[in-house]
């Protein structure tokens, strides 16, 4: 689906898209800077993480800046955009966190959190089109405009 900014934000809480994917190199190169900014004047909480900013999901997980980050995929109560940029990372099957991730996230119901994983296509595959993936089916495609 391709979507602009405003579109996203107008949508996606609405309709509870939840888990979005989005191929890195297909994403408009603003998507994320524009999307935020919308997200913000409307009162969204926006928390942006880079994953290739480190070296291992281990660093991801254990670094202070990440804490509220985290804390929001739990206990977020209001509209929340959780960015998981260049996560790919999260794509290997024996990632053990992208299975805790994927508890958390689908078992959300309140509709609070709209998470978006932008990796490379590959990487997206494998998280979401494997049958043994953490996300298997679980997240609606997107393209930015």
């Amino acid at each position: 689906m391709k979507l602009t900014p405003e579109r996203f934000i107008e949508m996606a809480w609405s309709i509870n898209l939840s888990i979005i994917s989005a191929d890195k190199d297909l994403l408009g190169d603003d998507f994320i800077e524009k999307t935020t900014i919308l997200a913000e004047k409307e009162g969204i909480d926006v928390l942006y993480l880079d994953f290739s900013s480190y070296e291992s999901i281990e660093h991801v997980l254990t670094s202070p800046e990440n804490t509220a980050f985290f804390d929001a995929i739990q206990s977020a109560t209001k509209p929340t955009l959780l960015w998981f940029d260049n996560c790919d990372m999260l794509a290997p099957l024996n990632c053990d966190f992208t299975y805790r991730l994927r508890s958390v996230l689908t078992t959300r119901f309140d509709g609070v959190i709209q998470s978006v994983f932008i990796a490379k296509n590959e990487s997206l595959r494998l998280m979401f089109n494997s049958y043994r993936a953490a996300f298997y089916h679980s997240a609606t495609r997107i393209k930015g405009e």
